[in-house]
């Protein structure tokens, strides 16, 4: 079962905000203030179960509207996304599990939850877990669809690397990402390279 994060006295403060969590009304919030809402949440899971030092990240949990939502319940159910959590194979293998025995239950949140609008490039704002992080940062409604942009654009540069036999190692965001949007493999390249600056383009191509 979810384990619902108990603050320290001295997080008093943060304990109220994560109990106003659960009066919510996230249906009178315009669209792009979902999508930040829930990838700050989100965000802020994945850090205070790694705080926490919890076995497995899906043990992380708020309660939010009423619902028990964790990080993988944002993903998958939330967001929608159809490839698993990057890094955490374990908890896609124990969440397959819970979702089936509480199937009804996340029915139920992705019908007043759920967010009809896939934007592949939200990978490029979740933290994961992984060795190769998106940048942290706090998201807002205002220009979200630009501020994942920016994110989106700047992870290659940071994070694809080009080793002395000239093979490219691309993360497994990356990868992540080109099953989300659909692309394949030489899309994929084509659009790393137009991502990252001359130098990097330069070893690229070699």
């Amino acid at each position: 079962m979810p384990i619902i994060i108990q603050w320290s006295p001295n997080l008093t403060f943060k304990a109220i905000l994560v109990e106003q969590l659960g009066r919510l009304n996230i249906s009178q919030m315009e669209h792009d203030g979902q999508i930040a809402f829930w990838i700050n949440v989100h965000n802020a899971l994945v850090m205070h179960g790694s705080l926490k030092r919890l076995a497995l990240f899906h043990k992380a949990a708020y309660n939010i509207c009423g619902h028990i939502i964790s990080a993988n319940a944002i993903e998958q159910v939330i967001i929608g996304f159809r490839t698993p959590c990057i890094g955490r194979w374990l908890e896609s293998f124990v969440s397959a599990g819970l979702r089936k025995k509480y199937g009804e239950e996340q029915q139920l949140i992705s019908s007043k939850l759920y967010i009809n609008d896939l934007q592949p490039h939200i990978c490029f704002a979740l933290c994961t877990g992984a060795f190769s992080e998106p940048v942290l940062k706090v998201y807002t409604a205002s220009n979200i669809r630009e501020q994942l942009n920016i994110a989106k654009r700047g992870f290659p540069q940071a994070n694809v690397a080009v080793k002395k036999s000239s093979t490219v190692f691309l993360p497994k965001l990356v990868e992540r990402f080109s099953r989300e949007a659909l692309i394949n493999l030489d899309e994929l390249f084509g659009w790393v390279m137009y991502s990252v600056d001359k130098k990097l383009h330069d070893s690229m191509q070699k």
